[in-house]
């Protein structure tokens, strides 16, 4: 028996990044296997069972639903051989401290195997809420003493993992490791596109997917703009994400800019049938993080053979092989170039779209579900 602890993604009610893992992941397990337990727990450190059905309905409404049946657990009193903790989700802030939780399952004979997506909170800081900063060592201390296998989104991530293993934490146990790629495919295009979108799906324009924050680097796309929009009127620029942390001063010359709904936009709740409008309708795409774990709205602009221009460094190049447009020290002048290249020259833009279209291998979350049901049964 599979146990995942779900209670992070119930209380945040996000749908990105590492929860988009989660949503994918379980809607082909919660079809595939009756092996699969979804745990929640109250402030009080209970746990509870929860009905798999409804779980399924959590997935296709993660803002808006509530569930209804709560079954109380023990899970450190089972009558079950064989028993899997699997931590799947963002659980570093969790109220439940995982050195303590750990020490309680392995005593009851549980394997405990969890999915780190990357290391930044340790390797950057400065990029992360307070909040992540101070949970997220003691998180990895007790899966340094306690796990059994760690899953991994990249090579880079697994090689970070390595490196702190042998430096900060270098008296930990062995732990076996393993890399299971992410998917990229969405639901179907909207139908129907909200009339708010409409005027702006139709323009030319630069699409940056991602979560408002230092780290990703959304403030080095709008000073680029700024220098292009003297040249090139018709041009406009995209962000989706919601707002994160440390991004106050972004945010307000952002919001006041003179071009603000006119040919820059901003959208923090678009559902996934309107995102992949805007993958298809986008002219460029960007992601300048600083650094990644994996970079999923690389693999998903790529899906849509859009020409993505991204920084080089951590996973990025590992993720998007010859298929993406780099710039090196996230250089603004090279970024500026590399969009000039392709508004002015509309035969390479095409070869290159098709270049895309016909040789990239288009990641899927079967594939990812099935690698990763392959490595925890074995």
């Amino acid at each position: 028996m599979i146990y995942i602890d779900l209670t992070q993604y119930i209380q945040n009610r996000l749908n990105t990044g590492i929860q988009r893992v989660v949503n994918q992941y379980l809607r082909r397990a919660l079809k595939d296997s009756s092996t699969i337990s979804i745990l929640y727990y109250d402030e009080k450190n209970t746990f509870h069972l929860l009905d798999n059905k409804e779980v399924t309905v959590f997935l296709d409404n993660v803002i808006n639903y509530q569930f209804k049946t709560y079954t109380k657990i023990d899970i450190f009193n089972l009558n079950i051989n064989k028993k899997i903790f699997f931590e799947i989700d963002s659980v570093w802030n969790s109220s439940y401290s995982r050195i303590t939780l750990y020490k309680k399952l392995k005593e009851q004979n549980f394997k405990i195997y969890n999915f780190i997506y990357d290391l930044i909170p340790i390797l950057f800081p400065q990029f992360l809420h307070e909040k992540t900063k101070k949970n997220f060592k003691p998180y990895m201390k007790a899966i340094f003493q306690y796990s059994d296998k760690v899953f991994f989104d990249s090579k880079s991530a697994r090689n970070d993992f390595l490196k702190l293993k042998n430096t900060i934490f270098e008296n930990s146990k062995q732990i076996s490791t393993e890399v299971v790629y992410l998917g990229s495919d969405f639901k179907k295009e909207a139908k129907h596109i909200n009339k708010t979108y409409e005027h702006i799906l139709s323009k030319k324009f630069i699409l940056f997917v991602g979560t408002i924050e230092p780290r990703k680097q959304q403030k080095l796309l709008l000073e680029a703009f700024e220098i292009l929009n003297k040249t090139y009127k018709n041009l406009n620029i995209v962000f989706i994400g919601k707002i994160g942390w440390n991004v106050e001063e972004f945010i307000y010359t952002l919001n006041t800019h003179p071009l603000k709904d006119k040919n820059i936009f901003h959208f923090e709740n678009i559902d996934d049938e309107t995102l992949v409008s805007f993958y298809k309708k986008a002219f460029l795409v960007t992601y300048l993080s600083f650094y990644e774990g994996y970079g999923l709205p690389i693999v998903e602009s790529l899906k849509y053979s859009n020409i993505t221009i991204v920084s080089s460094n951590s996973s990025i190049p590992e993720v998007g092989l010859d298929f993406v447009e780099y710039i090196k020290d996230n250089s603004k002048t090279e970024l500026i170039e590399k969009i000039k290249y392709y508004i002015e020259n509309k035969t390479k833009y095409q070869e290159r779209k098709n270049y895309i279209f016909e040789k990239y291998q288009i990641p899927n979350w079967d594939i990812f579900y099935t690698k990763l049901k392959q490595k925890l049964i074995k």
